[in-house]
């Protein structure tokens, strides 16, 4: 293994409390102890914002942690892939595989099909839908036991 593409919702649970927190902080440990290269299509740094401003709304999570967190994911080192021809047409084409309406799903899809990278996420249904479109490659990240055995 040596890429991981990670979705917005692993970053998200590095920085403030979520049900699988203790699962992302365990792979993201484990990534980088092994030295794999964590990669993200450029949308992740929005979604991830877009997150942190949902929890601000709601209450849950005040404006100074966001900041916070945001710096704290800053020094993950996650390479965001900048949108390319190749890239849009692979995410509109996993889009229609996964029977999307909208490509941010399969924006991850298409950066991990370029790169020869598995897909981590914290969106069980992704992983179902992406799985029964035939990529084995894209896993919930609360299978952490996995994860040490690959």
């Amino acid at each position: 293994m040596n890429a991981i593409v990670v979705d917005a919702n692993i970053a998200l649970a590095l920085i403030m409390p979520l049900p699988y927190s203790e699962s992302a902080a365990g792979c993201m440990l484990l990534w980088k102890e092994t030295g794999v290269e964590l990669l993200a299509p450029a949308l992740w740094a929005y979604e991830v914002v877009s997150g942190l401003r949902k929890a601000v709304s709601a209450g849950v999570y005040s404006t100074e942690a966001a900041l916070v967190g945001l710096e704290q994911l800053s020094r993950l080192g996650v390479e965001q892939v900048p949108p390319s021809l190749e890239l849009q047409e692979s995410a509109l084409a996993w889009a229609q595989r996964l029977g999307q309406r909208v490509a941010y799903d399969a924006a991850y899809l298409a950066v991990a099909e370029e790169r020869r990278a598995d897909v981590w996420t914290a969106d069980r249904s992704l992983v179902r839908a992406a799985q029964a479109a035939g990529a084995r490659w894209v896993h919930w990240v609360g299978e952490v036991g996995a994860v040490a055995q690959e």
